[in-house]
């Protein structure tokens, strides 16, 4: 069995700090996943954390939610929906919001589809059964990665 390995797009692993609580009650997850017992367990694992949860089963569906004006603060994206073509993919999903973190996740791990995600633009690639708090932390840092970068760009506005 395959010890899940985590990276973010500078492909550095992180660590596990333990007890962590979270609380992203003014976040919202876009959720890309056509499995409903997976799209339950993220749901489940993430109850904790108020963050509100969209849920989309195809890449249309999820490009209709974020033609809304909803905003989504970051996408957990199963690659199995990203099918062929990643690339295409991710850049339509990217060109709602340039800045959007995105996690993808997949059940069978390939050095291919890893590089693929990460070069289409996904922020994390998260391979073999998810361990819920590497998941967590990936988040957080992705959140606040994303909070930092949305607050820098708006005081240059000013």
């Amino acid at each position: 069995m395959l010890t899940p390995t985590y990276y973010l797009g500078s492909n550095l692993e992180i660590n596990t700090p333990i007890n962590m609580k979270f609380n992203w009650q003014n976040k919202t997850l876009l959720v890309i996943e056509d499995d409903y017992v997976s799209f339950l367990y993220l749901k489940d694992l993430l109850s904790t954390t108020r963050i509100k949860i969209k849920r989309a089963i195809s890449i249309k569906q999820s490009l209709d939610i974020l033609g809304s004006g909803l905003k989504i603060d970051l996408i957990i994206i199963n690659v199995r929906i990203l099918g062929e073509n990643i690339l295409k993919s991710i850049l339509e999903i990217k060109s709602h919001n340039q800045l959007i973190p995105i996690i993808a996740i997949t059940d069978q791990y390939s050095p291919d589809t890893q590089n693929s995600c990460i070069e289409a633009g996904c922020d994390a690639y998260i391979y073999s059964h998810i361990d819920s708090t590497q998941l967590l932390i990936t988040i957080d840092e992705l959140l606040d990665k994303n909070s930092i970068i949305s607050s820098f760009i708006v005081k240059g506005k000013s």
